[in-house]
């Protein structure tokens, strides 16, 4: 009887495996990025520069540098480390910005947190709309009965199944349709049936706690708002990740530009060595004198290899910064360094934090979340009253033992739900609590705009320490080559003093090292204004541009 009852349901069995196979983990997954790229899209919109790119997380494949130049010359200055740029691919700082924005690790998990918040927001709007529910259940009892001179045996197979919808309105009413059918068959000889449903609809409507479109587009409310906090984060951090990538490409270049330097000074004194030695026969140079310029040589050979050992070092960290396996050889584009030069502001500091105070993102969310704080404070208030709700139903039933449904067997109700809340404590404590939130946030909105202020100072500051300290090297760098090149001659004909050559060939390697810190330091200065005031705008591919009319809108 069993099997025949399974065979008797074969349309019903389809119907439900055909349900399964469409919620295929695959499908789930495609049906998540469909709806997440669909909220991210929307969100997206109203936020200035927040990009499209951010919308895809599927995992980059390996970093590929086939397109990029190879270095052909010899990098003598690196000594026995020279391997480390031998065949290396140049990278430009643009390219450079676009391997990091796609293999970047940390990138990559603050785009997958951001699709993390969207998936929230899905699950939160869900509850606005129409929910269908299923269930059944089914059970086999084999049941033995002693009696006189025999036992009785009953077989009993039992179902019941129940669907139902749920929608929640933006009042707070919620409707609630359920319809459940239960199947009784026994087999034991002669069948018998016993069936019976009931279509049940039910309406709650809140009139005091819990009433009205504040209360309950609550959650959906914050859900909305708390994506839109995080895309402008993002947006935020886009920016400072691109700084971040720019200093740490141009500090890597700076750490090549110093080994170059040391090197030039080793060389240079590897050169005086000999001559010094030899004006030491003519009795024009003491041993003393060449003491001193051995003394020197040595130290410029230490500073040399610590400098090509701080070069390495923050080469390996590019590398990781860009995704690039750290066995891989690269070398950051000389050239870059050629192109940076001291760039006066075209705004004035009050100009710039007039700007920064409207374009900055990160005050916007300081603003709003403000405004949340006030939001639940009215809650708060709400929820102190009794809760009251308006409850109506409707049920249809069928004969008894039969599944058809009989409209005559109906029954209508309405009725009031009241809960006067006598213990207030949860409800007291909650709305004390968003009073505070809302002082809390009221300071850290004004600590927020302070932070914006002081950090345009210090960009406005480091603008004008490096521009000072570029001009100071300038003129460095002129007067230590003209005193060392006199130093120099001096030295061949054994004139002058050996410890004013060595000082004269340390205050020109100091200012070839102070020009090329002053001319990064101005750039990165330059960058991190922007950044601070809210006009850097980055590109799809994590290049910048200062676009101060599509970041102050």
């Amino acid at each position: 009887m069993l099997p025949q009852f399974f065979r008797s349901h074969t349309a019903a069995t389809a119907l439900l495996l055909a349900t399964l196979a469409a919620c295929t983990p695959s499908q789930m997954r495609k049906s998540a990025d469909r709806e997440v790229n669909q909220v991210l899209k929307q969100k997206t919109s109203t936020v200035p520069n927040s990009g499209d790119q951010l919308l895809d997380i599927t995992p980059p494949g390996p970093a590929s540098l086939d397109t990029l130049a190879t270095n052909k010359k010899a990098a003598d200055f690196l000594g026995d480390s020279s391997h480390i740029e031998k065949n290396a691919r140049v990278i430009p700082l643009h390219e450079a910005l676009r391997l990091s924005i796609t293999h970047n690790r940390d990138y990559l998990s603050r785009k997958e947190l951001l699709h993390l918040q969207a998936l929230d927001l899905t699950l939160a709007r869900h509850q606005f709309t129409p929910i269908l529910t299923a269930f059944g259940s089914g059970r086999y009892e084999n049941i033995q009965t002693p009696a006189i001179n025999e036992l009785i045996r009953e077989n009993t197979f039992t179902t019941t199944g129940t669907a139902g919808l749920s929608i929640l309105t933006r009042t707070g009413a919620r409707l609630a349709t359920d319809f459940t059918t239960d199947f009784l068959r026994f087999l034991s000889g002669n069948v018998t049936q016993v069936r019976d449903s009931v279509l049940a609809v039910t309406l709650t409507q809140p009139l005091l706690r819990g009433a009205g479109q504040r209360a309950t587009m609550e959650t959906l409310t914050q859900a909305e708002r708390d994506l839109l906090y995080s895309i402008r984060d993002f947006t935020q951090y886009r920016k400072t990740f691109a700084v971040d990538i720019a200093t740490q490409y141009y500090r890597t270049l700076q750490a090549r530009e110093a080994a170059q330097n040391a090197h030039f000074a080793y060389q240079g004194f590897q050169k005086i060595l000999p001559e010094s030695r030899a004006l030491v026969t003519e009795g024009k140079r003491t041993e003393s004198q060449i003491g001193l310029i051995e003394q020197a040589s040595l130290r410029y050979e230490r500073l040399w290899i610590n400098s090509i050992r701080n070069y390495e070092s923050q080469l390996d960290d590019l590398k990781i910064s860009l995704g690039i396996p750290v066995q891989t050889t690269i070398i950051p584009d000389p050239k870059e360094l050629t192109k940076l030069s001291i760039e006066d502001p075209v705004f004035t500091y009050d100009q710039s934090i007039d700007t920064a105070l409207t374009a900055r993102l990160d005050l916007h969310n300081n603003t709003d979340s403000l405004e949340d704080t006030r939001r639940r404070i009215k809650l708060g208030e709400q929820n102190l009253l009794p809760q009251i709700d308006l409850t109506g139903g409707y049920q249809i039933n069928s004969d008894p033992g039969k599944t058809s449904l009989n409209t005559d067997r109906r029954k209508l109700g309405a009725g009031l739900d009241v809960d006067l809340r006598l213990d207030k404590k949860a409800d007291r404590n909650a709305y004390q609590s968003a009073l505070i939130a809302e002082q809390t946030a009221t300071r850290e909105l004004d600590l927020a705009q302070e932070t914006v202020r002081s950090a345009l100072r210090t960009d406005w500051r480091d603008l004008q320490t490096a521009q000072k300290q570029y001009e100071i090297a300038q003129t460095g760098i002129t007067l230590s080559d003209r005193l060392f090149e006199n130093e120099r001659l001096l030295n061949e004909v054994g004139r002058g003093s050996t410890r004013d050559l060595v000082d004269a060939q340390q205050d020109l390697i100091e200012a070839r090292d102070a020009l090329t810190a002053a001319l990064v330091s101005h750039n990165i200065a330059r960058l991190n204004l922007w950044k601070d005031m809210g006009i850097l705008y980055i590109q799809k591919d994590g290049a910048w541009e200062r676009v101060l009319s599509n970041e102050a809108k």
